[in-house]
Formats: C-alpha cells, sequence, structure tokens
C-alpha cells in the first residue's frame, strides 16, 4: 500500500464535510464504500458504520476511529504541500480511518491472526452523552468481546497507552452588589476570590508515572465570568476548573481531589466528568504489537474512547498516523508518510503468523 494511494483515499475523506452532529453524508460513503467491498458485513447505526469480517472464531480485533471533526476554521478543503495532507480532521483523524479502510480493503480477511472489526463512529467531538461510541457499545454487545482495540487517534506513530480522565466544574463565589462610586456598601466577589484565583492559576503540571509511562495532572482555569455592569460591584463570579488526571485514579478521587483545591465557602459543582483510560501495557497482544512495530511508548495526555473501551473490559491503546498537537488547528495536517508507516505495522500486527 503507498503513500499516495493512501493520501488520495485521505483527501477524499477530508473534503467530505462532517462536523459534529452532520456525519451523514460520510457515514454514507463509507457505508457505500464497504458494502461494494463485498467481503464482511456492515451495519448501520445512526451516523456511525461497523464493519465485521466473517468470523472464524479467532480472537477479536476492533480498528476504531471517529468519522466527525470539529468547525472548519478556513480548513475545510483539502491540499498537500511539503510532504503534508492539509485539512480539516487530516490528523483527528481522517488519517486513521482511511488507513482503516485501507486495511479492510486490502487484506484477506482468512489470512488475519484474529478476527477483525472496524468501528467509524459519530459525536466524539461533542458532549460525552451523546457519544457513538457510547451507543454502539450498547448496541452491539459482541464488541465488547474483542481481545484488544486500537484506537486510530494522532499519536504520530507512537504507541499511546491509557488516557487522562477529564472533570469540569463550576465554581460560584458569592459577593454582594452595590454602585461602584460606593462600593463599601457591597462584596466584591471578584476581590473575593482574587486571592484564590492567584493560588490556582498557579497549580503546577505534576508528571505521574502509570505503569512505566508518564502522565500529567493539570488544572486550568478556562472561563470566568463577572460583573452585571461596569458601574456595579460584582456579586457573582463563575469560574471553570478544567482538571486533567491520571489513570491510576478513580472519578471519585478525582473528584475530592478537585474540591480539596476549593474553599468551603465557594459553591463548587462538578459539571461533567470522564473516567481515565487503563494502561494495559500488560496485555500480551499489546507487548506484541509495541515489539513488532518497534513503537516508542508513551501515556496519552488527552482523553479518548481508550477509556470507553478499557471501561468495558476490552485492553486498548491509541496508534495513529495524525498528530495530536495539530489537532483542530486552522493548518491541521498529516505527514503523508505516516499514513503508509501505520498501514504497514497494523497489516504486520494482523497479518499471518511470522516464522
Amino acid at each position: 500500500m503507498t503513500s499516495e494511494t493512501l493520501a488520495e483515499l485521505l483527501e477524499t475523506m477530508v473534503n467530505i464535510p462532517s462536523e459534529t452532529g452532520r456525519e451523514a453524508a460520510i457515514a454514507d460513503w463509507v457505508l457505500a464504500r464497504l458494502s461494494g467491498h463485498g467481503r464482511g458485513e456492515c451495519l448501520r447505526s445512526g451516523q456511525a458504520v461497523v464493519w465485521r469480517a466473517p468470523r472464524r472464531d479467532r480472537p477479536l480485533v476492533i480498528l476504531a476511529g471517529h468519522l466527525d471533526t470539529v468547525p472548519a476554521n478556513g480548513n475545510s478543503h483539502a491540499r498537500r504541500e511539503d510532504g503534508r495532507l492539509y485539512g480539516l480532521g487530516s490528523s483527528d483523524m481522517k488519517a486513521g480511518d482511511a488507513v482503516t479502510l485501507a486495511l479492510i480493503e486490502s487484506l484477506d480477511p482468512d489470512r488475519l491472526r484474529f478476527d477483525l472489526a472496524a468501528v467509524f463512529y459519530d459525536a466524539e467531538e461533542g458532549p460525552a452523552d451523546r457519544n457513538g461510541l457510547a451507543r454502539l457499545l450498547e448496541e452491539m454487545p459482541w464488541l465488547k468481546q474483542a481481545r484488544l482495540a486500537i484506537l486510530l487517534e494522532p499519536t504520530d506513530l507512537r504507541v499511546e497507552l491509557g488516557c487522562s480522565g477529564a472533570m469540569n466544574a463550576e465554581v460560584v463565589v458569592r459577593g454582594k452588589s452595590a454602585h461602584s462610586a460606593r462600593p463599601w456598601l457591597g462584596v466584591n466577589a471578584v476581590e473575593r476570590a482574587a486571592g484564590w484565583l492567584q493560588s490556582v492559576t498557579r497549580f503546577p503540571v505534576t508528571p505521574v508515572s502509570v505503569h512505566g509511562v508518564e502522565f500529567r495532572e493539570t488544572l486550568q482555569v478556562t472561563t470566568l465570568h463577572a460583573g452585571r455592569a461596569r458601574n456595579v460591584v460584582p456579586d457573582e463570579l463563575r469560574v471553570n476548573l478544567n482538571y486533567r488526571f491520571p489513570p491510576d485514579r478513580t472519578l471519585a478521587d478525582a473528584e475530592r481531589r478537585l474540591r480539596a483545591l476549593v474553599p468551603k465557602d465557594y459553591e463548587c459543582t462538578v459539571v461533567d466528568r470522564a473516567p481515565p483510560g487503563q494502561v494495559c501495557a500488560d496485555a500480551p497482544e499489546v507487548r506484541e504489537f509495541i515489539a513488532r512495530a518497534q513503537a516508542a511508548v508513551a501515556g496519552k495526555q488527552g482523553w479518548t474512547d481508550v477509556a470507553r473501551f478499557t471501561g468495558a473490559g476490552v485492553a486498548a491503546f491509541n496508534f495513529g498516523p495524525g498528530l495530536a498537537e495539530k489537532a483542530h488547528q486552522a493548518d491541521e495536517y498529516c505527514p503523508i508518510d505516516n499514513l503508509a508507516a501505520a498501514y504497514a505495522r497494523l497489516a504486520d500486527f494482523l497479518g499471518a503468523e511470522r516464522a
């Protein structure tokens, strides 16, 4: 499989708009392409497509990737330049989807070491409660019987184990409104919170090792709102805290840690949470893939659907051709050579036993 063939496939996919909630066109395209392939079974659920090869009672491996993108930022059309393919979703994560399609179309399922399935799902970039993979895992419980799931998220050909958990909390600091010319008649909520804000915005980025791979605990103030008018002492300050935590902590652990950082006389409400993905470094298939691919190994600093698979009892890791640092950026791109490299390493792992 050449880089040029894979680049043409990726270019086609980038040029099909698929912002979250509007994945129907690309789901239709994927379904038509796989149905025309003639091997395996195609299943449709909403704006998601699942394909599975004929079953031969071998361990099941799932290749998974989301079809949706964030909104366009002047980058809705693909272009090539200096060995890179630019465009919305080129790294996150249509490059991984293109590699998965190429594997399905080129490998003989009867000669693989595993039964194979592929999941192209919707709504990963939107609210967690609408995530398409969560729906598919409930609708198709056989997915939970897989031996391994590989998320083709952008990793620049590294194996990224696990993923960080995420939690958002809204903190409300109360004051008392007054005319700004007579501030002594009120309590300025911003002034009341100033010392705490100074402390919480200096929360250190803290490395944490989990099963030999490094994650970073982070806390960021991501939104801040106060004030009703220019001449009114603000009686309320609302702050969003975004907390990312390593896989050695439960959601309950993370919430206790987060609440401990907020004064007890402030209001603190956790508004959403996502558990971390477990580090499956000891799973035999994970060890084998790393050895075969001779891949660098790291922890996934960020949340991915590895968490959904490991939460369902399926060993999983992230591995893909895209670049995480280019995700969601106007100049998003994928190195074209990474496409063929990712294809080759996955094909080698899925293929016949080595002599």
